[in-house]
């Protein structure tokens, strides 16, 4: 996965911390589309054909702009003051999108967590779902991991416990009490996040993160107005209400400049400051390089050194 493309998934999963978001991935982890919430409840997360058919088009683009194949691999959503492994109706949704493609992939974001100390943790896991009598008799060359054992449920538990605050803890052992008896289990797959030029050479590297913000902007001026066209009635809405619902609106779109906006912009300026000063290293290192180069050449031109001559006189 391409470092941009990570920061883009952090940046979606960090702007919201009571509700569930989701976005899909696609193939050489050099993009992502976030998908807009068309369900507002915490606990849920829906969305329309209308984003699915969005991100048709997007990976015919990328294809024919990277000349590469690109198809969308797999989706990824975060786990908000929750632990970071799936519970196994995570397991079982994921098992069913692996029936339309067996390739497919689920990224999870833990967020918004603490440990014993106080200390915020983001943790993320990749994985695919397998059925439990196939996981025991599976052919380990098909694995997409190394298979170490039957610690398929405490890889992550066993080094982490011992810093989860009590509530944590207790919601872990509840999860692998789902997980233990259910059908489908996961199989990890190794996440690594590396510069996109190695992947791809992308024009624009960050148009997945620049374009969450007009996404996020996007999705809550949906829901203002969807919210002014459920009480107009006649044609007329009432003033208060009218008032009550701008007002709301706008006090979300500050909280989306303060929250998601702001940090964002900083960030990119903090990026830049960072790259202008490895430039100029870099820039300090070629000149060094070929002052260096140009004197031996100089060496080189007037040949080795001539030793003076030890015959004696007769």
């Amino acid at each position: 996965m391409s470092e941009e493309v990570w920061l883009s998934r952090l940046t979606h999963a960090l702007s919201t911390e009571t509700k569930e978001i989701m976005g899909l991935d696609f193939s050489a982890g050099t993009s992502n589309i976030q998908m807009m919430r068309y369900d507002h409840r915490k606990d849920r997360v829906k969305t329309n054909p209308k984003p699915l058919a969005a991100a048709s088009l997007q990976d015919e683009k990328m294809t024919l702009t990277t000349g590469s194949t690109t198809q969308v691999i797999g989706w990824y959503h975060p786990h908000p003051h929750i632990t970071i492994l799936p519970s196994h109706v995570d397991v079982r949704t994921q098992a069913m999108y692996q029936l339309l493609d067996a390739g497919s992939i689920r990224l999870t974001l833990s967020c918004f967590s603490e440990d014993a100390k106080k200390v915020g943790r983001i943790q993320v896991i990749v994985f695919q779902s397998m059925n439990r009598d196939a996981w025991k008799q599976r052919d380990r060359g098909n694995s997409l991991v190394a298979y170490t054992g039957d610690s398929t449920f405490d890889t992550i538990a066993d080094t982490d416990c011992m810093d989860m605050t009590p509530s944590m803890q207790e919601a872990l052992h509840l999860s692998n009490l789902e997980v233990s008896g259910a059908e489908y289990v996961r199989k990890e797959v190794p996440l690594k996040v590396v510069p996109a030029i190695p992947l791809l050479k992308l024009e624009h590297p960050l148009n997945s993160f620049t374009d969450l913000q007009e996404e996020l902007f996007k999705e809550d001026q949906a829901a203002y107005k969807e919210a002014i066209s459920h009480n107009v009635q006649d044609g007329k809405i009432h003033p208060l209400t009218f008032i009550h619902l701008d007002s709301t609106y706008q006090a979300i779109l500050c909280k989306l400049m303060e929250y998601c906006l702001s940090p964002a912009i900083s960030a990119l300026q903090d990026t830049l400051k960072e790259n202008e000063i490895r430039l100029s290293i870099l820039m300090k290192e070629v000149k060094s390089l070929e002052t260096e180069g140009h004197g031996r050449e100089n060496e080189s031109s007037f040949g080795p050194p001539r030793r003076a001559s030890r015959r004696g006189a007769f």
